[in-house]
């Protein structure tokens, strides 16, 4: 670089040094990861095994927090009756860490059923023609609880009167 004849080099000497020049090297491409799927949510209630004895009685369920949902994120809750042999089933996604059983799953036959419930985070990953999201299991299915609803009108009320 300073075109000299030797490799002497003598003080008072102006020297021109180079700086290292470092190329990039190509490094892993960068790809998104998909996190971990979620621990299973614990039911906490109702009670497994309860019997509610009034058709008008309002049923919550409930179950702990697996931390903190991402907007595309929810609980799907089934909700199964045992009586009609699995194939009355309601599913629902909600952002909350409990539900209201829907009032469209009473018995209104005068006779006990059984329902069975279970909860796990879903992640969704589209939406329909229509608008309707499509869900993805996206964590460990909970495990199951039981609770039975009588056809009964306790309280005497018809279920179709009206106040």
């Amino acid at each position: 670089f300073n075109k000299m004849s030797s490799d002497i080099v003598w003080q008072g000497m102006y020297l021109s040094l180079p700086l290292c020049q470092r190329l990039p090297t190509e490094g892993p491409t960068p790809t998104p990861t998909t996190p971990p799927p979620y621990q299973a949510p614990t039911l906490l209630l109702p009670v497994d095994g309860i019997v509610y004895s009034n058709i008008t009685d309002t049923i919550t369920l409930q179950w702990s927090s697996v931390g903190t949902l991402r907007d595309n994120e929810a609980y799907q809750v089934t909700i199964e009756d045992v009586t009609s042999g699995g194939t009355s089933r309601t599913v629902q996604y909600v952002k909350d860490t409990k539900l209201t059983v829907p009032a469209s799953l009473r018995p209104l036959d005068n006779t006990s059923h059984i329902f069975r419930w279970w909860v796990v985070v879903a992640i969704q990953t589209g939406s329909n023609a229509d608008g309707t999201p499509i869900y993805m299991v996206n964590g460990t299915t909970s495990s199951m609880r039981v609770f039975g609803w009588a056809g009964t009108n306790g309280g005497g009320i018809s279920p179709t009167a009206t106040p």
